[in-house]
């Protein structure tokens, strides 16, 4: 193996700051419930500000939480702070910011780890060395993703789960809590896998 592959395969400081950096410090988050505070707890450890939460159900709007307005703090990046794989999705179709992806700074990704738009990795979570991560994904707290694991787009690995290294996960799934999946083992799209259970 030469050095050139191996220094890339290093979990990588630089490469979390890499995909946290942004022209502007400010981020907007489209939620306003707790995996949305969660997020905002994180922005926070990371000396960023959020400017507002837009959420589509709020009775009495005020100067945190309003409706989603596309002219609000436009040049803010966005990530959407739902848990639910098909709202999510729904609501990237509607949004005009541009979206940004945020990694815990607590959390390690390997330096040729593939993040796409809107994508969170949460506190103490593990991305190894060539792994792929779609769009608008959710790694939680302590997840693991292990080498070579494709995670297709809106999909949510949830707290303490682990995906072994070459394994599939396709679009929408829902990874429960302590979950396990085998080393390539293939989730289908939209399925639901219960925590604390092996695949």
């Amino acid at each position: 193996m030469t050095e050139s592959k191996i220094r890339n395969m290093i979990i990588s400081r630089d490469r979390v700051n890499e995909i946290n950096s942004n022209n502007d410090t400010g981020i907007v988050i489209y939620g306003a419930g707790g995996h949305a505070l969660v997020i905002a707890d994180m922005i926070a450890l990371m000396n960023r500000k959020v400017y507002v939460f837009f959420d589509d159900e709020v009775r009495e709007e005020n100067k945190v939480v309003q409706q989603y307005n596309p002219l609000l703090f436009r040049d803010a990046g966005l990530i959407i702070g739902i848990g639910n794989n098909t709202v999510r999705e729904r609501i990237t179709h509607n949004v005009k910011h541009s979206f940004t992806s945020l990694i815990h700074p607590t959390a390690s990704i390997a330096g040729n780890v593939v993040t796409g738009e809107g994508t969170v990795v949460l506190a103490m979570a593990v991305v190894q060395a060539g792994a792929i991560l779609g769009k608008h994904v959710i790694i939680n707290a302590g997840a693991v993703i292990d080498h070579d694991a494709v995670i297709e787009d809106f999909v949510h690995v949830a707290p303490n789960a682990y995906i072994g290294g070459g394994a599939h996960v396709s679009k929408g799934a829902v990874i429960g809590a302590g979950a396990v999946l085998s080393r390539f083992a293939k989730v289908n799209t939209n399925m639901v896998v219960p925590p604390l259970s092996i695949v």
